[in-house]
């Protein structure tokens, strides 16, 4: 997998491949946090988003957010580009595009770990996108 970017209000986020063994880890953490969020009733399926809004609150989630930031930098709209690693430059860019958070967060967790899935199921979940699940979410 290459090096995917990702545009967002004339910022480029570019996001970089970690190596195997550290993404399976929070792959392996992520899944932890999903337990739970699925259900099956005969040939249907159900995903509990109350479930997910409360893990997303917790540690683990907190160390994955983590480890998405250390994979992706942003060339701001000045040109300027963006260290996520670093705590204080980090806050400063979010504090000025705080819509912009959750949705680095999504395409990171898609672009970290839709590849360890196999590619049938790849093909549907990676065209997924943070507005169209909320908008799902509104109309129940």
């Amino acid at each position: 997998m290459q090096n995917t970017d990702f545009i967002l209000d004339d910022i480029t986020y570019t996001f970089r491949q970690a190596d195997f063994f550290k993404a399976n880890k929070y792959l392996k953490k992520l899944t932890a946090l999903l337990r739970g969020c699925f259900s099956l009733d005969g040939n249907k399926t159900g995903f509990d988003v109350g479930q997910l809004a409360a893990n997303i609150g917790t540690e683990q989630f907190e160390e994955i957010e983590k480890f998405i930031l250390n994979y992706v930098t942003a060339v701001d709209e000045n040109g300027k580009t963006v260290l996520f690693q670093n705590p204080q430059e980090s806050s400063d860019f979010f504090n000025n595009h705080r819509s912009h958070y959750y949705q680095v967060i999504f395409e990171g967790l898609k672009f970290h770990f839709l590849g360890f899935l196999p590619s049938g199921i790849l093909s549907n979940l990676n065209t997924l996108n943070l507005e169209a699940i909320a908008q799902k979410v509104t109309t129940i």
